[in-house]
């Protein structure tokens, strides 16, 4: 790393309360600079603790042992570790907190402790009654594709943001939810340089070089580029009158009552903020789409998670949802032999409780 950059590292998911002196102990293993006085905790315009923030090192060795420490636990909670820059720092530390200049009042709010899977429906309908501009609910990922358990979400006026902040510490399904006020500065402070970031990751454990679609959101619109060129099994042909649909995970989500206009795109969306390893729209003995389709995941903890999604609507239609996968299951241990039978007989559904 150059001089200038410094040895930094940016942490995310620390508790709320969290002090210097569990920072430290948390990177006991690394000398921090200035004596290990060189924490800087970001806060939010409230002046409440944001829970991320930037430690600069002494060196490249501490600056590696650190990085190391991405996702152990603090308490209860799992930390992030990211390399960063002083750069990336100086910026973070200058446009966030109550001093922000950038404060003007733009109707966002940011949300903290989302349940796992959380959907962008389920933050509407918590929002039910105050007006969410259309595609304004944004949820970040990590370099995993996994949801961060934040949202930002921008509201049609600063007065409607307002009344949404009253909603801090009420509760989606069993977890209180965490509501700051935001501004579009927020969101490319916490979003948009962990996207740059990703690319200097060490490869998650669903990344596959070469091979399928990896597990991670700098991908995706690449991704999605190659599957309509036809990337799946690398010839193109993705039906040819019937189901040739063979998993390669073993964790798979059969979708039925498609729009007949669906797209893999309209399907990752559909299921964001899930990242599935693959769609397979799928194809009549005409040629054309029949409105089912089967979506691979990386994990059955994954696929069991996108079945939160059965029976919401995709455009003007609801879409049904069959789960086919178990823990532990091996890759393509069904494969096509039970995903070619769907459209004659459905296989159990994912009852909930």
């Amino acid at each position: 790393m150059a001089d200038g950059e410094g040895f930094v590292v940016r942490v995310r998911g620390l508790p709320w309360s969290c002090s210097v002196d569990e920072v430290q102990r948390f990177f006991s293993e690394c000398k921090i600079a200035n004596n290990g006085t060189s924490i800087h905790f970001t806060y939010t315009r409230e002046g409440r603790p944001s829970g991320e923030a930037f430690v600069e090192f002494e060196s490249e060795e501490d600056l590696k042992i650190a990085v190391k420490k991405d996702r152990e636990t603090m308490g209860h909670r799992y930390v992030e570790v990211f390399k960063s820059n002083s750069v990336e720092m100086d910026w973070v530390l200058k446009h966030t907190g109550p001093n922000c200049p950038d404060t003007g009042g733009d109707g966002l709010v940011r949300l903290r402790g989302l349940p796992f899977g959380c959907s962008k429906e389920e933050i509407v309908q918590f929002f039910a009654g105050l007006e969410i501009v259309p595609n304004g609910i944004t949820l970040p990922v990590d370099f995993q594709g996994r949801s961060t358990g934040e949202a930002f979400v921008q509201f049609a006026s600063q007065d409607i943001a307002e009344k949404a902040l009253k909603k801090h510490k009420e509760r989606i399904g069993h977890r209180y939810i965490e509501i700051f006020k935001s501004s579009r500065a927020e969101v490319r402070t916490h979003y948009e340089p962990q996207r740059k970031v990703m690319g200097m990751q060490r490869p998650g454990p669903y990344d596959r070089p070469g091979g399928g679609r990896g597990y991670n959101s700098m991908g995706r619109g690449v991704s999605f580029e190659r599957m309509r060129r036809g990337g799946y099994g690398g010839d193109g042909r993705y039906g040819d009158g019937s189901s040739s649909f063979q998993s390669t995970t073993g964790h798979c989500v059969h979708m039925r009552g498609l729009p007949y206009r669906a797209t893999e795109t309209d399907i990752y969306n559909f299921f964001s903020p899930l990242n599935p390893v693959r769609v397979h729209l799928e194809i009549g003995p005409d040629g054309r789409v029949t409105g089912e389709a089967d979506v691979e995941f990386a994990t059955h903890e994954d696929a069991v998670a996108a079945m939160s999604k059965d029976k919401a609507n995709m455009q003007h239609r609801y879409v049904e949802l069959f789960l086919n996968s178990t823990a532990g299951g091996g890759s393509g241990g069904y494969g096509g032999q039970m995903m070619g039978g769907m459209g004659k007989s459905s296989p159990s559904r994912l009852l909930h409780q």
